[in-house]
């Protein structure tokens, strides 16, 4: 019998260091040095004689600057289950990243709101929060102090496939000329942007199809002066469709290095909530506390805006032609609505594939349809997580799936849930913290037990008017 995708995910998601490593290459190149790059390299260093990390931009002090992500301005998460898995890699990087800067929010420093209400605190939340260039910087200092990994200048151009396997790549560096890296295994890790599959169609190979599921979301992020230590360090909000105020669709606020605080709001369509700091000060002002204090003190910038027009993941599992040595990771493969904050804790469920699939002695010379295989249950987790509530939307008009009603009605009875019960919050956040695969969440046990907070709470409100008490206040 297969082994559930539940099943694979828990053990992708393991915190234990891997083990009976052994070297299988000499030479291993890996395309992009981004978080999913680095990550690749990491585990490559385990396997490879050397490993080169072929980078398209220019480092800089000011990271957020670098072309290749002009999205890393904005608030990103490390869920989790990413936290846990550069721990795992990195043997103390947690305790570093809060060290030179990044803040820990322990269960009570951070807050959630729906629809206005606070909801339960979980016990079990525990984050790091602060910037994506900081994050990433800390990866990328990790993974080149490793003795076999060194970084290299270029874009890259192509990649050389010779009697059915990858045997190279070429890059282009400032001056235009071509150098060519020879390999015995590549990575690509080349962004939403990855060619590919374009250049792999060119040569006679197949490309893999595209899904994509339009969201049209723009996001809208603003630094603040942190001169004090707060109590409440991170937090997000979030409405129904019929509640959101001022068209946000989501909020967050989070303290990050440098004694700052980061605030974004995110909106649909025509929606660009904050695009000017008096629009975004006075929205602030509408949401809860956090946002407030948070939005009280020196603006330090400019505002940051960022549109993403549609979610995509490239179906590389179902090629029945794929060159040998090559395997694509990170955004190249699926990314996702970043409200959901799936991108980075995605690129290092990758890592883990690549590492369990290396370990499992596989046929090299074959298409790496078991790494695939693998990627595929990290990918469909975070769709399935974050496509149910996107298809809500009223600007998107499906496909839906098979099932989709029934999936949606679960989904809003456990959310609703998630305000005032703390086990079913714990079960959530599993799920959209990366720690745990969504069918985890969608038992019978937990949606009876969702079903009756909810029965519970709207016995209660009622209750409450016939007495004459005041509806909560909805922030």
């Amino acid at each position: 019998m297969p082994e559930s995708a539940a099943r694979v995910f828990d053990r992708l998601a393991t915190t234990e260091p891997p083990t009976h490593t052994r070297t299988l290459f000499d030479r291993a190149v890996v395309l992009g040095g981004s978080v999913a790059g680095l990550l690749a390299a990491r585990v490559l260093a385990d396997h490879a004689e050397r490993v080169v990390v072929v980078e398209r931009d220019e480092r800089t002090e000011r990271a957020e600057e670098r072309r290749g992500v002009p999205q890393s301005a904005q608030v990103h998460t490390l869920l989790p289950g990413g936290r846990r898995q550069l721990d795992r890699w990195f043997e103390g990087f947690s305790k570093e990243a809060v060290a030179e800067g990044a803040v820990l929010a322990k269960p009570g420093r951070f807050r959630a709101y729906f629809n206005g209400e606070e909801k339960v605190d979980d016990p079990t939340a525990e984050l790091i929060t602060g910037s994506r260039p900081f994050l990433e910087s800390l990866v990328r200092r990790r993974v080149l102090a490793l003795p076999n990994v060194t970084a290299a200048r270029g874009r890259a151009t192509a990649v050389d496939v010779v009697d059915g396997r990858a045997v190279g790549v070429r890059h282009t560096g400032d001056d235009g000329v071509e150098v060519t890296e020879e390999a015995d295994f590549v990575v690509d890790a080349m962004g939403r942007s990855s060619r590919l599959g374009d250049w792999l169609e060119a040569t006679g190979w197949e490309k893999p199809s595209m899904e994509r599921m339009p969201i049209d979301i723009n996001y809208t992020t603003a630094y603040f002066r942190r001169s004090a230590e707060p109590e409440v360090v991170a937090g997000i909000s979030f409405w129904d469709e019929d509640e959101r105020p001022d068209g946000v669709a989501p909020a967050a606020f989070q303290a990050v290095e440098g004694g700052r605080w980061m605030i974004m709001f995110g909106g649909y369509g025509d929606d660009r909530p904050g695009a000017t700091p008096e629009e975004f000060r006075r929205i602030c002002d509408r949401l809860p506390e956090p946002f407030r204090t948070a939005a009280s003190e020196e603006m330090l910038g400019d505002v940051r805006q960022y549109k993403q027009a549609d979610s995509r993941r490239r179906a590389y599992h179902a090629l029945e032609r794929f060159p040998a040595r090559l395997v694509s990771v990170g955004d190249a493969v699926a990314s996702f609505n970043p409200i959901y904050g799936q991108g980075m804790t995605s690129a290092a469920l990758h890592a883990s594939c690549l590492s369990e699939w290396l370990r499992s002695e596989p046929a090299l010379d074959a298409p790496a349809t078991g790494f695939f295989a693998l990627q595929k249950v990290v990918v469909d987790s975070a769709w399935q997580t974050s496509a149910t509530p996107d298809l809500a939307l009223p600007h998107i008009g499906g496909p839906y799936p098979r099932g989709y009603r029934v999936a949606r009605w679960v989904t809003g009875q456990i959310l609703d849930a998630t305000v005032t019960d703390v086990e079913v919050a714990k079960r959530f956040n599993a799920v959209t913290f990366m720690t745990a695969h969504p069918n985890t969440l969608a038992t019978p046990g937990t949606v009876l037990r969702a079903v009756r907070t909810n029965l519970g709470r709207r016995l209660g409100r009622r209750s409450s008017r016939r007495a004459g008490e005041p509806r909560p206040d909805r922030g």
